[in-house]
């Protein structure tokens, strides 16, 4: 009406979209792969699934091929689902695609904004060293370590390459990080590139940045060649028997 004082009214707020009920899944899925809750290989039942997580078949068959996407899982023609398995030269292929990506997401991170990507790891790295050496409790702060670096560099097509490999690092990482000593490795290298960082000396935190990624290919084959030995101890004392 007219006369009436004329009051500033609140900007509307937009209504956030809800996430698809198959990215839910997806991401649940993907955890209970990247910890063990799922074996690696093993045979994945749409509606065993399905009922575990209170939805219809539908949106586990779409999760089924999102996970696709990124190799977490492998839909066989005829035979079914099943969890990603690797072997020693699929853990060298992912351990190489990573260190190209993880050192070239540095460089790049530190061009666009190195201040403030040098406070956000060193936040990570002390969070990880506060909260102590539990291997699982780890694994958090290390995905958060090396997503931090990526996400730093504000490269969408880099973002969404490492996020295509990103599940099975994390499922390799969980299967491997066993004892607090690789715990406290882990957190002395997320420390030392970051010392690194704040004295200037980028090509050394680079080269420890590559090390560190591809030191879980090296504890693959120490622990494949510490099997073998044991089953031939074994097998040794068993001869011996007879």
């Amino acid at each position: 009406m007219a006369g009436e004082p004329q009051v500033e009214q609140p900007p509307i707020e937009r209504l956030a979209r809800p996430r698809p009920l198959s990215e839910m899944v997806a991401d649940q899925i993907r955890e209970l792969i990247v910890t063990g809750r799922l074996a690696l290989g093993e045979q994945l039942s749409e509606g065993a699934l399905a009922e575990q997580l209170g939805v219809s078949r539908t949106p586990v068959r779409e999760a089924f091929l999102k996970l696709e996407t990124e190799n977490m899982v492998e839909v066989r023609p005829q035979r079914g689902t099943f969890v990603f398995y690797y072997d020693a030269d699929q853990l060298r292929d992912i351990g190489e695609l990573r260190g190209v990506l993880e050192m070239s997401a540095l460089r790049i991170a530190l061009a666009r904004n190195r201040a403030r990507l040098i406070e956000r790891l060193d936040k990570v790295a002390s969070e990880s060293e506060a909260a102590g050496t539990d291997a699982v409790g780890y694994q958090v702060f290390d995905a958060a370590f090396h997503e931090t670096l990526i996400e730093a560099t504000d490269n969408r097509e880099l973002i969404e390459a490492y996020e295509r490999i990103s599940g099975r690092v994390r499922a390799i990482r969980y299967r491997f990080t066993h004892s607090p000593a690789q715990v406290a490795r882990s957190q002395r290298d997320h420390r030392m590139i970051v010392d690194a960082l704040k004295q200037g000396r980028d090509d050394d935190a680079v080269k420890k940045l590559g090390q560190h990624v591809y030191s879980g290919y090296e504890l693959f084959l120490t622990e494949k060649k510490s099997a073998r030995e044991e089953a031939r101890k074994a097998k040794g004392k068993k001869e011996v028997r007879r």
